[in-house]
């Protein structure tokens, strides 16, 4: 089926059931204290009804609950559907689980990172889903409860795992590695191009009694340049994030292993928010779907809008990379070489 057969199934089973795009709902998890708006909710729930268009019971693995945004709206526009929603964050779990709990056993919640894609369908007896989908931002509520240690504006503890259940502290680790090493995940996680001397200022500020996220950001933002718009220390904490929780690890596995556990006709559907991610997401597309017609089809980048982006500026570096599989003897149609940016 072509994207615009799909996109016109979409648009009859909306119409069918009364309801659009729009109207799915907004609402965030505040009541359950878990804040967050979806990111690019629509697009990615266009995506998956149309994978599964004439599926009475497709299977979504949304391998980054949250706070149960996407997983939400998929479970409104697909009746059918059943969700199982992975993430190492217990409050995310929690707070999902609470705003889902309406849809019964049509949703299922594992706490696991999302890197064990593989062995938690395969635990759970499925061989294979609709569509597979990953918003990789942090969320909002991570950013703004203090004690996550995620935030450049509250004093929290340097902390910064997602499961705080498991793993070493960010204080634990900077304990623990050498100039050169933290020169080199500054390098890698944040695109810092004078990664020594920032990697030595971080360590100073740590040595010299920088103990909370507040503080460390304060002595980051007094001696790097400054940029009008951005705060100092933002590519710094984004760096130390993706360390402490190996991010990229486990969007490497998410990425190997995703693309052979989707059914006929299905979608992996990916939104990435910096380069880095980005870039791993694009190539290993590339490397599934290296031509124009194929058993795998990269679809055609989506960026929030406007009007998303201001409702919610984190939205503003969002970036979705699709690839569905075709169906046997239906090649799809994918986007040219140069569509690709």
């Amino acid at each position: 089926m072509s994207r615009g057969a799909k996109t016109a199934e979409l648009e009859r089973l909306s119409a069918e059931r009364g309801q659009s795009q729009a109207e799915l709902t907004t609402s965030s998890s505040q009541e359950s204290g878990f804040a967050h708006v979806t990111v690019l909710r629509d697009a990615v729930t266009q995506a998956v009804v149309a994978a599964a268009a004439g599926a009475d019971d497709a299977l979504v693995v949304d391998c980054t609950l949250g706070g149960g945004g996407h997983a939400e709206a998929i479970l409104q526009a697909l009746p059918g559907a059943r969700v199982i929603g992975l993430d190492r964050d217990e409050s995310a779990i929690a707070a999902a689980s609470a705003r889902l709990s309406a849809f019964g056993p049509r949703f299922r919640a594992v706490h696991t990172p999302f890197g064990r894609l593989a062995e938690v369908l395969r635990e759970l007896g499925q061989p294979d889903a609709t569509a597979i989908i990953a918003d990789l931002g942090v969320s909002s509520h991570q950013f703004d409860t203090a004690e996550r240690g995620f935030s450049l504006r509250h004093e929290g503890p340097l902390d910064m795992r997602m499961d705080r259940s498991t793993g070493l502290t960010l204080a634990e680790r900077l304990a623990a590695i050498s100039l050169e090493e933290l020169a080199d995940v500054l390098y890698a996680y944040g695109d810092i191009r004078r990664s020594i001397g920032t990697a030595r200022i971080v360590l100073q500020s740590v040595q010299e009694g920088a103990d909370t996220t507040a503080k460390l950001a304060q002595r980051l933002a007094a001696r790097l340049p400054r940029d009008r718009n951005v705060h100092p220390a933002t590519l710094v904490f984004q760096a130390l994030r993706i360390w402490v929780n190996g991010e990229l690890d486990e969007l490497e596995a998410l990425l190997r292993d995703a693309p052979g556990l989707l059914q006929e006709g299905g979608v992996l559907a990916v939104i990435s928010f910096h380069s880095g991610e980005d870039r791993l997401v694009k190539q290993a597309m590339r490397a599934q779907a290296p031509k124009k017609y194929g058993e795998f089809m990269r679809g055609k980048p989506q960026a929030a809008g406007d009007e998303e982006v201001r409702d919610n500026p984190r939205a503003r570096s969002a970036r979705l990379r699709l690839l569905w599989r075709s169906r046997r003897g239906e090649p799809l149609d994918g986007p040219d070489e140069d569509e690709d940016s």
